[in-house]
């Protein structure tokens, strides 16, 4: 039997976006922010860590998952501060993060068919 074509790309309609914070195991000092300015610096850094105690947001990698199905595909940003997911998900990067997800997600797919047409 033929191996069905697929005559599309998924959309971001067509998939579920997760987000979700996980450690981060870069240093916050150095990385957080470089002002230019020491002083500034290390209140930021302070700030970051004081605030990581009870908010994982504060210092974190960020993955962002693409699921269709039984298929999924993510993305991922380090070195990340935000005062919550909602803060990050009203930011560029979250848009950016899940068309990157999907592109992966259609191009794992189109992997699938191409070999499926193979057999």
């Amino acid at each position: 039997m033929p191996a069905r074509m697929w005559g599309g790309m998924l959309t971001k309609k067509d998939v579920t976006f997760t987000v979700e914070a996980l450690t981060e195991y870069t240093q916050i000092e150095g990385n957080a922010l470089v002002s230019g300015d020491d002083a500034i610096d290390k209140e930021a850094e302070d700030t970051i860590r004081c605030d990581l105690a009870w908010n994982i947001w504060a210092w974190c990698t960020v993955k962002v998952t693409a699921t269709w199905k039984s298929l999924s595909a993510d993305d991922y940003l380090g070195c990340c501060s935000y005062s919550s997911e909602a803060d990050f998900m009203q930011g560029g990067y979250y848009d950016d993060m899940k068309a990157e997800a999907l592109t992966s997600l259609n191009a794992q797919l189109q992997d699938i068919l191409d070999a499926a047409g193979e057999l």
